[in-house]
């Protein structure tokens, strides 16, 4: 499944094509063995609290979410996450997790406190 994700407030886009990890096997893998991660793209992780970096090979910007009925509140933002970073990063009150190509968050101004929605 391909999310479009879109800051409510004002419609900005944050991810045209963000994949929902849903399947074990996605979940497991993530962005492991990728070497773009392209702008518009994403991969949100459902009830997802702490992400990794070991064996990426790209950086990443990350942002921790709270569901909200069909919407997510951005609870903590982490920009430029380094591959082979050695602890996880967290945030123990989110539900999930998306992953977004680095630069991203700079370039779309998110800010904690904000929500997402799905465009239709």
């Amino acid at each position: 499944m391909t999310l479009n994700l879109i800051r409510k407030h004002d419609g900005a886009q944050i991810a045209s094509r963000a994949e929902v990890a849903s399947s074990f096997a996605m979940r497991l893998r993530g962005l492991i063995g990728r070497t773009r991660f392209e702008a518009g793209e994403g991969l949100l992780f459902p009830r997802c609290n702490s992400v990794h970096m070991w064996m990426m090979s790209i950086p990443i910007d990350l942002v921790f979410l709270k569901k909200q009925s069909s919407e997510w509140m951005v609870l903590s933002i982490h920009r430029e996450l380094r591959p082979w970073k050695l602890l996880p990063v967290g945030d123990f009150r989110a539900d999930d997790a998306l992953e977004l190509p680095a630069g991203t968050i700079e370039r779309s101004g998110l800010k904690s406190g904000e929500v997402l929605c799905i465009a239709s």
